[in-house]
């Protein structure tokens, strides 16, 4: 959560930005350059038959782009940028046997554990490409594809470690088998700075025949300042 609420403070921000400098940036440079922040739940494919995974997922992402206009009416434009993305998935009663192992897989908590949760959670430098479409009344509509760098990942161990123990938190970072890179189409579609957010990876989140052949499906809203 404490990632979601980072990118809800940057979204504060970034209202507060826009209103100080309404005045001050042109109409010409804000269409030139794009702001957002992507607010939606993760809905993970192949999960682990053995563990039960939250239906959601809370994760955000946050990003920026250049936007090149096509043709003399400026309504379509081409944007390129560069984000950081997360995706988050939950269970309330499996975890990583080993994060190092040559194969990552998930195991039940022991009997009499009392686990609150477990967060899988990998992040990635992105750079995001689209087609974008706008009309003069603040409809829009984009359709892109963005690649994914693996920058981190970790798992988070909310619960006691054995029976009637103190409840604790523990962190694991750094884990094997996952795939380096990630690509996702991506759709929008909204109204002026809110807009309906969808994306899929297409590739495994680990490594194929080296864990869960994992793919997360991104539902949720983007809220874009300017």
């Amino acid at each position: 959560m404490k990632r979601i609420a980072s990118g809800i403070f940057l979204l504060l921000l970034l209202v507060s930005f826009e209103s100080i400098n309404a005045q001050t940036l042109s109409a010409s440079a804000k269409r030139k350059v794009t702001v957002g922040v992507d607010v939606f739940t993760d809905i993970w494919f192949n999960t682990p038959g053995n563990v039960q995974i939250r239906t959601v997922n809370p994760s955000a992402n946050t990003f920026v782009t250049y936007n090149f206009a096509i043709g003399e009416k400026k309504t379509t434009t081409v944007a390129i940028g560069l984000g950081i993305g997360n995706h988050n998935m939950y269970s309330n009663n499996g975890m990583i046997q080993s994060i190092k192992a040559d194969t990552i897989t998930y195991v039940p908590t022991g009997t009499g554990l009392k686990m609150t949760k477990t967060k899988l959670s990998v992040t990635y430098l992105e750079v995001p490409l689209e087609l974008k479409f706008r009309d003069k009344k603040g409809f829009k509509i984009s359709v892109g594809f963005k690649l994914g760098y693996l920058l981190d990942s970790k798992e988070k161990y909310v619960g006691n470690t054995y029976v009637n123990g103190p409840k604790q938190i523990i962190k694991r970072k750094g884990i094997s088998q996952l795939n380096t890179f990630a690509y996702s189409p991506t759709f929008r579609i909204g109204y002026k700075s809110f807009n309906l957010f969808f994306s899929y990876q297409l590739g495994t989140v680990f490594r194929v025949g080296h864990g869960p052949q994992l793919h997360p499906m991104s539902l949720g809203i983007t809220l874009t300042p300017f």
